[in-house]
C-alpha cells in the first residue's frame, strides 16, 4: 500500500508533464500535489492541484518527497530578474518551506555545467540553487543534470533545437569527462526522478546526463 506523499513543482513543463504522469501511476505514492499557476485540467484520484503565486507563497502541503521541475528561459520571462526568480528563488523558498514542514526528500532537475561561480548567466543560476539546497541540509538530496533535453515542446526554442542538433551528431564521441554532457530525453529524466525518490539514499547525490539515460 502506498505510503508517501509527493509535491512536484514544475508539472506543466516537459519533464514535469512525464514526472507527474510517472508519480500517480507510482505504487510509492498515495498523494501527489502540484503547485501551478493555471489548472491543468488534468483529473486523478491521486491528483491535488493547488493554484499558487511562487512569489508570495507562504504555505506548505505534507509531503515526504519533493520533486522540482521548474525551468525558464530568458526568452518567455523577458529579465534575467525574472528568471532567476523562477529558477532560483522560488525552488529554494519552497525548499526552505517543506524541509520546516518535515519533508525528506528534495530531488531536482538542474543541468549540466551547473557552477555558482560560471561566468554564463543560466549555468550560475543552476549553480546557486545547488549549492543552497545543498546548505539546506535535506536528509536526502538528488540533483539531477541532464545536458539538452530531448521531447517535443509546446514552444520551439531555435537556439536549443540548434544545439540538440550538434549534440546528437557528436553523442557517439562523448566519452569520458564528456559523457555528462550526452543528451537525454524528458521521459528518461522523468524516469530517473522516480527511481532515486523511491530508492533514495542519505546525503547529497548528482546523477549527470549518462547515467540518466540508463532510463532509456
Amino acid at each position: 500500500m502506498a505510503q508517501r506523499k509527493a509535491l512536484l513543482l514544475g508539472a506543466t513543463g516537459l519533464t514535469g508533464g512525464f514526472l507527474l504522469d510517472e508519480l500517480l501511476n507510482s505504487e510509492v505514492y498515495s498523494e501527489v500535489t502540484i503547485y501551478v499557476r493555471s489548472s491543468t485540467g488534468k483529473i486523478h484520484p491521486k491528483l491535488i492541484e493547488q493554484l499558487v503565486d511562487f512569489n508570495t507563497l507562504q504555505t506548505w502541503v505534507e509531503a515526504d518527497d519533493i520533486f522540482c521541475c521548474l525551468g525558464a528561459t530568458i526568452k518567455t520571462v523577458k529579465t534575467k530578474e525574472a528568471f532567476a526568480k523562477v529558477d532560483l528563488l522560488a525552488p529554494l523558498h519552497i525548499a526552505k518551506l517543506q524541509l520546516a514542514a518535515g519533508s525528506k526528500r528534495f530531488l531536482v532537475m538542474s543541468a549540466a555545467g551547473a557552477d555558482a561561480k560560471s561566468k554564463v548567466f543560466y549555468n550560475k543560476i543552476k549553480g546557486q540553487l545547488e549549492a543552497g539546497l545543498k546548505k539546506l541540509n535535506y536528509p536526502s538530496l538528488y540533483i539531477f543534470q541532464p545536458s539538452f533535453i530531448l521531447g517535443e515542446r509546446k514552444q520551439r526554442r531555435k537556439l536549443e533545437e540548434f544545439g540538440i542538433s550538434i549534440a546528437k551528431f557528436v553523442s557517439p564521441i562523448l566519452k569520458g569527462k564528456f559523457k555528462k554532457y550526452l543528451p537525454v530525453t524528458a521521459n528518461a529524466i522523468a524516469k530517473s526522478m522516480s527511481h532515486f525518490a523511491k530508492n533514495a539514499n542519505i546525503g547529497a547525490h548528482t546523477i549527470p546526463s549518462d547515467i540518466i539515460k540508463n532510463w532509456e
